[in-house]
């Protein structure tokens, strides 16, 4: 195992080094992307590489129990739909793409997985996955994570000057500036361009867990709220550091639980072992 690269990322394997991985292996994790607006402060892919480069450390940390299955670059994302360049997909395109990736890699063998995240707007379609693909796929463990959760809630406050945040403010650009600072537009960087009603309109429904069809660019022109000028790569290093230490811990949590533990994600067919590994096709029907 001390050939293989680190991390295990499948997109840098050939299908030798997979073969030789899989024994090792004790869980897939699949980052979870998007690709849209982050204002003049931050290239489209900011939340996918966020995700790729938070989910390819993880599995360097956990090496080689951990391999990191390629990306899917599109999310959930027609409330920035507003801007040039944001690409979004249909709810049931994103479930279907999460089965067929994870369809796959069952048939290679892989078990356990994990849907990593850092868009809010995929969170709706990953818990739909997780309810359903269980139901068609002889998983062993299914679970999602996004990275933010794990976010501290008193540093936030110290970073965050701002009284709007969360989409290309001065903390996510300063988590950006320190893991992919190339992504960041340092000479474009901008606060957010909020209309008259943009605060009050975030405060009364997102901050109150009401949901609502919107559009970003109802409420920011420059489609960044925050103020992106005042990040820094230090303080997004200080997060980071907290996400990370979050991490490792729910991931040992997860790699050492006992076999009977994960099994209670699997529908009851699987878990009694009464029905095949691999799902059966359905039957023509009769003529």
């Amino acid at each position: 195992m001390t050939d293989l690269p680190a991390p295990l990322r499948l997109t840098h394997m050939t299908w030798p080094e997979v073969e030789r991985a899989r024994g090792g292996v004790e869980l897939v994790a699949l980052p979870v992307g998007s690709i849209e607006q982050h204002g003049p402060n931050t290239s489209l892919d900011t939340d996918l590489v966020i995700c790729e480069d938070l989910t390819w450390r993880l599995a360097e940390r956990f090496h080689p129990r951990v391999l990191v299955a390629p990306a899917l670059p599109y999310g959930m994302s027609t409330y920035h739909m507003g801007f040039p360049g944001t690409i979004t997909l249909r709810p049931q395109t994103m479930l279907h793409v999460l089965e067929d990736c994870l369809a796959s890699l069952v048939h290679h063998g892989f078990t356990r997985f994990l849907l990593t995240n850092w868009h809010n707007g995929n969170v709706p379609a990953m818990t739909l996955a997780m309810q359903t693909l269980p139901t068609r796929l002889p998983l062993d463990f299914l679970a999602a994570l996004s990275f933010y959760d794990l976010e501290d809630d008193d540093l936030e406050d110290e970073i965050v000057k701002s009284p709007t945040a969360g989409h290309a403010c001065e903390l996510e650009t300063a988590e950006l500036m320190a893991l992919r600072p190339d992504r960041v537009k340092t000479d474009s960087l901008a606060p957010g361009d909020l209309g008259p009603r943009g605060h009050r309109t975030r405060q009364r429904f997102w901050r109150r867990s009401v949901r609502r069809s919107h559009d970003f660019a109802d409420f920011t022109a420059n489609g960044a709220v925050g103020n992106a000028t005042l990040a820094t790569a230090a303080d997004g290093w200080r997060m980071i550091h907290v996400i990370e230490e979050r991490a490792d811990q729910l991931l040992t949590a997860i790699l050492n639980a006992p076999d009977d533990l994960l099994a209670r994600g699997r529908i009851p067919a699987w878990r009694r072992g009464l029905a095949s590994r691999t799902p059966s096709p359905p039957k023509a029907p009769q003529p």
